[in-house]
């Protein structure tokens, strides 16, 4: 039994899924709010890119929001970007330092939170 634990521990350690594990935070940047439309729009969440930062999404509505990470250009669209269910709540790696969302029918609340961790 000692063995199988410390090979766990071992394989752990080698992949780095447990350092993977730390518990999200804020990085100090507010939550920003994003009213999604049937038209991409688009929200700043911190101010310069870089670094292995996340958001923590929150969809209030009651339909589904699709996602884009990128520049103060990006654009969402209902055909290629990330869904997030409404209701739900999703943490994503996104270095950007804007948001950008659409809905396929009706409007929803979007809350964007910057920071680490999952």
């Amino acid at each position: 039994m000692r063995r199988i634990a410390l090979a766990a521990a071992l394989l752990l350690a080698a992949t780095g899924a447990a350092q993977s594990d730390t518990a999200f935070r804020t990085d100090g940047a507010a939550t920003v709010t994003l009213a999604a439309t049937a038209a991409s729009g688009r929200v700043q969440i911190r101010a310069a890119a870089g670094g292995t930062q996340h958001v923590r999404l929150y969809n209030a509505g009651s339909v589904a929001v699709f996602i884009e990470c990128g520049t103060v250009a990006v654009v969402a669209t209902v055909a290629a970007s990330l869904p997030v269910a409404p209701g739900s709540v999703e943490i994503l790696g996104c270095n950007q330092t804007h948001v950008a969302g659409i809905t396929g029918t009706g409007t929803a609340t979007l809350y964007v939170t910057p920071g680490t961790g999952i």
